[in-house]
């Protein structure tokens, strides 16, 4: 069913989302990708994953090293959600001529409020995206860090992600900013 997750690494516990306030998760990441489409977010890139596996909720921030995405997300999960239920959103960057470079290092945070079911990406302090009327109250986070592709499975031939390309990425100074 997923494709996407060629290399991936997620916390080992989940950090509690409060459900009045705002909740922010940050991390410092950098990424580069080689002999890929650096044009195109979906052949490949790292990300920082934020998601609540018991809604299926994920709340991400993506990078080649020269586009910057986020992606807002419901996954397509059998006794969670259904075809109707289930959706993807890729987020490229607002900002017209935004200063990134392959392996440079910026600042992602993303901030969830269950309460006012609202969550902000923001990427080295500045508003990057938001959604409003997120259709679950998230109560509980699952962190991870990785190397993906977003490439339909063709029905007839199988995976279509994988081309040679490959990627890296750089991941550091991760917080969780209790809300309240």
């Amino acid at each position: 069913m997923f494709d996407d997750p060629k290399q991936l690494y997620v916390s080992t516990r989940t950090f509690p989302v409060s459900p009045t306030g705002t909740t922010v998760f940050e991390v410092e990441m950098g990424a580069e990708t080689y002999r890929s489409n650096a044009e195109d977010i979906k052949d490949g890139f790292a990300g920082f994953i934020t998601l609540e596996l018991a809604t299926g909720m994920v709340f991400d921030f993506v990078s080649t090293g020269r586009k910057i995405g986020a992606i807002y997300e419901r996954l397509l999960i059998p006794g969670i959600t259904d075809e109707k239920t289930a959706f993807t959103y890729l987020i490229e960057s607002p900002f017209a001529g935004i200063n990134t470079a392959p392996g440079k290092v910026h600042h992602y945070s993303v901030r969830l409020n269950p309460e006012e079911r609202r969550t902000e990406w923001y990427l080295d302090g500045r508003p990057f995206f938001k959604a409003e009327h997120v259709p679950v109250a998230t109560r509980e986070i699952t962190v991870g860090f990785g190397l993906f592709t977003l490439k339909p499975v063709d029905p007839v031939r199988g995976s279509t992600s994988i081309h040679g390309q490959g990627g890296t990425g750089v991941w550091r100074n991760f917080k969780c900013v209790p809300g309240g």
